[in-house]
């Protein structure tokens, strides 16, 4: 890979943390405000039954996930990923196609430029990870530094091809900054590895970028939301899922995930991922 600007054994140090405070700081508080966002959507404000509906039905897509990852964490994972590569390739695309239509094809090949950045731009650190908490031995899959470049390289090459292929047919607005948000992407996880690329990337670019659509959203309906005030009130949700989430690690164990912090922040991400996929559908579809 490219030589890093940090030493490998700073980055490997440090990035666990950098995760942690960029799903803490942002990632988490981001979709802790999904209630406020459905009831501006649907109306679900107006009675105890729309609060109802809303509740129960998010939170009865978390139980799923959970049991999910309980009973069958390769089926969790492999759910985890499939999301992600919609939910990623969605919030990435939208301020970059022309037409303002869906697009699944391109939410599709943008989220797995992302996630194959992640998985590979260092094997030996995200192997690991899925191995530990999918309980199965990935072990004998871990590429060596030459082996993960040519397919980093190879993902990198598809997903530019496809972009050209977008801009020659004027689908893409702003192409200059859409390329240049791709050179950043893959220097990004070229030079920072998988955890400090993802920590960045899930703070400044999906985190970030879906905080400043749920300004615009509330713009255009005449309301006003600031960063002080979205913070006020992610707050409830944001300390609900910090507390689930000690839970789970408190309970290390008995579930057999000692030293395993990492592993189950992912695990909530995937939980509370789901249900605000289609908050976030939703809030795009307004736009058009």
């Amino acid at each position: 890979m490219i030589p890093a600007i940090i030493s490998p054994e700073i980055n490997r140090m440090i990035a666990p943390y950098l995760v942690l405070a960029s799903v803490f700081l942002i990632g988490i508080p981001h979709g802790a405000i999904d209630h406020i966002i459905s009831a501006e959507l649907f109306d679900t404000d107006k009675s105890i039954k729309g609060h109802i509906y809303f509740y129960s039905t998010y939170l009865l897509i978390m139980l799923m996930v959970g049991l999910l990852w309980v009973w069958a964490p390769i089926a969790g994972m492999m759910l985890f990923l499939l999301i992600s590569v919609y939910h990623f390739g969605q919030a990435d695309m939208e301020d970059y196609l022309i037409s303002g239509k869906k697009n699944p094809p391109g939410y599709l090949i943008r989220g797995l430029f992302i996630i194959g950045m992640i998985l590979f731009s260092d094997t030996s650190v995200s192997l690991p990870i899925i191995s530990q908490a999918t309980g199965t031995d990935l072990a004998g899959l871990a590429f060596t530094p030459q082996s993960d470049w040519p397919l980093f390289s190879l993902i990198a090459i598809l997903y530019l091809i496809y972009s050209m292929f977008l801009t020659v047919n004027k689908e893409i607005r702003k192409p200059i900054n859409f390329f240049g948000d791709f050179i950043l992407i893959l220097l990004l996880f070229a030079i920072c590895g998988p955890l400090t690329g993802f920590a960045i990337y899930f703070a400044v670019w999906h985190s970030a970028g879906h905080i400043y659509e749920m300004q615009q959203f509330f713009k255009r309906r005449k309301k006003k939301l600031t960063i002080a005030n979205f913070y006020k009130l992610s707050l409830p949700f944001t300390f609900l899922s910090v507390f689930g989430l000690m839970i789970l690690y408190a309970l290390n164990n008995v579930t057999a995930m000692e030293d395993k912090l990492l592993i189950l922040m992912f695990i909530v991400i995937s939980v509370l991922t789901l249900p605000h996929m289609f908050i976030v559908d939703k809030l795009y579809s307004e736009r058009v």
